[in-house]
C-alpha cells in the first residue's frame, strides 16, 4: 500500500491525479505501455509510437540526467491499469474538522491518494523519460532483459543518488481501455516538437548552437545591419523577398561543418578555451566570407542602404543557404590542405554562381522551370566537392578527384560528362 500527496483535478470526462514521486519509487513501481495485455491486439502504429528507442536513452537522455544540474522533465502521465477501484482519496477538507472557510474550498482537491497495492502502473507517456530514470540508477542493470545491448552499454554505471529526484506524475484511471489508447494518442498527436531554430536559440549544451548564437551579436560577422537582422532566426526557410542573408539553421550547420574534424559533443559544453577556439574558426570563416567574397559584399552593401536583395537572390546562388553550407566543405578542405580561406574565398568570385549554369544542375539547382535548390546533406557534400575541385583541385587526392567525376557524371546522367575546368 502506498500513499501519495496529490490534487485531484478533472479535464471532461477525465479525472486525474497531479502528484511527485522519488526517482527510485516512481521506476520500482512504473511499468511500460509493450508491457499491456492487449500489446498484441494494438496497430502497428499504435506499436510504433510505444517502442523504445534505447539507443536514445542511453547516449541522449541518461546523460543528461547524470550530469546536468539543471535538469528538468515534464510530467509522466501514468495509467493505473489495475487496482484503481480499490484506491481512495481522501482530501484535506474531509481529513481535517473545522478548517477555516478560506481553506475549505481550495483544500478540497488536495489531498492524499492511496492506491492498494496490488495496482497495476503504466506509462502513458513519458516512457523513454521513466527508462532514462531506471538505466541512470541501476545502471545496466536498468536496461529492459530484451534488449540489444552495444558492448559499450555495459560500462553504464548506477547513480542511485538519482532516486532522491522528484518527479511529477499525473496518474489516470484505466477505466476504459477506449478512452486511455484515445489520451495517450492525443497527448503525442498534439504535441507539438519545438523548431530547429528555437533548439538552436535555447541549447547552452550544444556548442554549435553557442557559437551560432554568438555569432549574430552585435561586433561579430553576422550582426545585424542598421537594424536589420541579416540571419533570419525566427524561419529555416528565406523567401524571395527576404532581407536575410542566411538562416540560424544554416550557421549552424555551417559550424558543424568546419569543425567535423573536432568531434565535439552536442551534449556537453567543452572547455572554455576550446569552444573559442572553435568559435574562433567559424567566426574567420564568415568574417573572410563577407569580406572577400562579391555577391555578400553586395548583398552587405545593399542592406547598409536598406535597398531589396531579391534580385541578387534571384540571380546569384550564392545567396542561397544551401550553397553556403557547401562552401563550408570547402573551407573545412582548404584547411586540410594547408591553404588559406582568404586566397580560396578570392578564387570563388571567379565562378559561374548563375541559376541557368548547367554546372550547378542536379547538384545545387533541379534543372526545371522555377529552379528550385536540392537540398539534404548528400547533397551539400556533392556541391561542396565540386567547388573545391573548382577552387583547388590540384591539392585534392585521385580518389577525391574520382568521386568528384561521379558526382558530376551522375548529375549529367552522362558517363563521358568531363569535370568541370579548374580556376
Amino acid at each position: 500500500m502506498a500513499t501519495i500527496g496529490c490534487i485531484k483535478a478533472h479535464m471532461g470526462d477525465t479525472v486525474y491525479y497531479i502528484a511527485k514521486m522519488r526517482a527510485g519509487q516512481l521506476v520500482d513501481s512504473v511499468g511500460f505501455a509493450m508491457e499491456m495485455p492487449e500489446w498484441k491486439e494494438m496497430t502497428a502504429d499504435e506499436k510504433m509510437q510505444r517502442t523504445l528507442d534505447t539507443n536514445r536513452v542511453v547516449s541522449e537522455i541518461v546523460p543528461y540526467i547524470i550530469e546536468d544540474p539543471d535538469k528538468f522533465f515534464g510530467s509522466l502521465i501514468v495509467d493505473i491499469y489495475s487496482g484503481f477501484e480499490e484506491m481512495v482519496f481522501e482530501s484535506v477538507d474531509e481529513a481535517v474538522q473545522n478548517l477555516p472557510v478560506a481553506y475549505r474550498f481550495p483544500l478540497k482537491d488536495m489531498g492524499f491518494l492511496t492506491l492498494p497495492g496490488s495496482e497495476r502502473l503504466i506509462a502513458l507517456d513519458g516512457q523513454h523519460r521513466l527508462l532514462s530514470l531506471k538505466v541512470a540508477i541501476k545502471g545496466y542493470m536498468g536496461l529492459p532483459a530484451d534488449t540489444k545491448i552495444s558492448p559499450s552499454w555495459k560500462n553504464l554505471e548506477p547513480h542511485p543518488e538519482i532516486a532522491q529526484e522528484e518527479i511529477s506524475v499525473i496518474f489516470v484511471e484505466h477505466r476504459d481501455t477506449m478512452k486511455i489508447r484515445k489520451i495517450f494518442n492525443k497527448v503525442n498527436k498534439y504535441a507539438k516538437q519545438t523548431s530547429r531554430s528555437d533548439n538552436i536559440i535555447t541549447s547552452d549544451d550544444d556548442i554549435f548552437a553557442v557559437i551560432s548564437r554568438v555569432l549574430i551579436k552585435e561586433g561579430e560577422p553576422l550582426a545585424p545591419i542598421n537594424g536589420i537582422d541579416i540571419v533570419n532566426w525566427k524561419s529555416n526557410t528565406l523567401s524571395q523577398r527576404s532581407k536575410h542573408l542566411t538562416t540560424l539553421s544554416a550557421v549552424y550547420t555551417i559550424s558543424e561543418a568546419i569543425l567535423k574534424d573536432e568531434k565535439f559533443s552536442t551534449k556537453m559544453l567543452p572547455e572554455e578555451d576550446d569552444v573559442e577556439n572553435a568559435l574562433d574558426e567559424v567566426r574567420d570563416f564568415w568574417s573572410v566570407a563577407l569580406r572577400e567574397i562579391e555577391a555578400f559584399r553586395q548583398y552587405i552593401e545593399l542592406t547598409e542602404k536598406d535597398r531589396p536583395v531579391s534580385y541578387l537572390r534571384e540571380t546569384n546562388l550564392l545567396l542561397k543557404p544551401v550553397t553556403q553550407m557547401a562552401l563550408a566543405h570547402v573551407a573545412r578542405m582548404a584547411r586540410a590542405f594547408g591553404l588559406k580561406w582568404e586566397d580560396i574565398a578570392k578564387k570563388i568570385n571567379r565562378i559561374n554562381w548563375s541559376f541557368e549554369n548547367e554546372l550547378w544542375f542536379n547538384i545545387l539547382v533541379i534543372p526545371s522551370t522555377n529552379k528550385k535548390m536540392m537540398t539534404g546533406k548528400e547533397s551539400i557534400r556533392c556541391a561542396g566537392m565540386v567547388i573545391s575541385y573548382i577552387v583547388m583541385g590540384r591539392y585534392m587526392k585521385k580518389e577525391d578527384i574520382e568521386s568528384v567525376r561521379e558526382i558530376i557524371r551522375n548529375a549529367r546522367n552522362d558517363q563521358e560528362a568531363k569535370l568541370p575546368e579548374m580556376v
